[in-house]
């Protein structure tokens, strides 16, 4: 029998760890989007070598789990900085706090997964436009920041918003490196009076109203640049 007193009683302890969930997701996202950003300017500028290297990069990312990237940072970060310090740089390989791992791994996905929608909002904007302003004497970059920009934000936030959702619900596997969150603290509650499904429920109601609430945002967000966007045009 389901018992609601244990799945009332386990919510609140639970609810507790969300921040943790929620910060993580938070930082790897802004980490990556700033690893994207870097990505977007290398292979749309074609930068030799570099170019490759990140075409390489976003394609192994992509292409793999995020559990399976998740394990290789929390075990080849330690033997790499052990090989730098054999190198004779000053490393410090002991104690390499566990939520670092984590924010490493999720924003190296993170990265790879942003990058490849900027791409494609970029590309999503006429470009004549662009090149309408700068016939008509608007300064290129002028003619960016107010033109293409705002619109591949615009573009850009639907793809953006999944992406971090798909993050959040990511995180359920980092209590495989020992991080406490929501998931992990539903496996400890559960284990202590052998009620799975009361639980799990509890934090499948928690992820549901983080989600619900992270993409109520965005799309908050969505319908203020897209009025920004009609209000600048006017005035171009």
């Amino acid at each position: 029998m389901f018992d609601f007193r244990f799945a009332i009683n386990s919510f609140p302890k639970i609810l507790s760890v969300a921040p943790t969930t929620i910060v993580l997701s938070i930082i790897a996202t802004l980490i990556g989007l700033i690893l994207a950003i870097l990505i977007v300017i290398i292979r749309e500028r074609k930068i030799k070598v570099l170019d490759s290297i990140a075409a390489i990069y976003v394609s192994f990312i992509r292409g793999t789990p995020i559990i399976v990237q998740l394990y290789v940072v929390y075990y080849g970060l330690p033997q790499l900085l052990v090989a730098l310090r054999g190198m004779g740089i000053n490393t410090n390989s002991n104690g390499l706090p566990v939520i670092l791992i984590a924010i490493l791994a999720y924003s190296f996905n993170a990265s790879a997964n942003i990058s490849e929608s900027i791409r494609s909002a970029y590309h999503s904007v006429d470009y004549q436009q662009y090149e309408a302003a700068v016939s008509v004497g608007m300064k290129p970059t002028r003619a960016m920041t107010r033109i293409v920009v705002p619109q591949l934000i615009t573009n850009l936030i639907p793809n953006f918003s999944n992406l971090f959702l798909d993050l959040i619900k990511d995180t359920a596997i980092v209590y495989n490196i020992g991080i406490v969150e929501i998931m992990a603290k539903a496996n400890i509650m559960s284990s202590l009076g052998f009620k799975y499904i009361e639980t799990y429920l509890d934090a499948l109601i928690i992820y549901v109203f983080i989600c619900w609430f992270f993409a109520k945002l965005f799309q908050i967000f969505e319908i203020i640049a897209r009025k920004r966007i009609s209000h600048t045009q006017e005035f171009v």
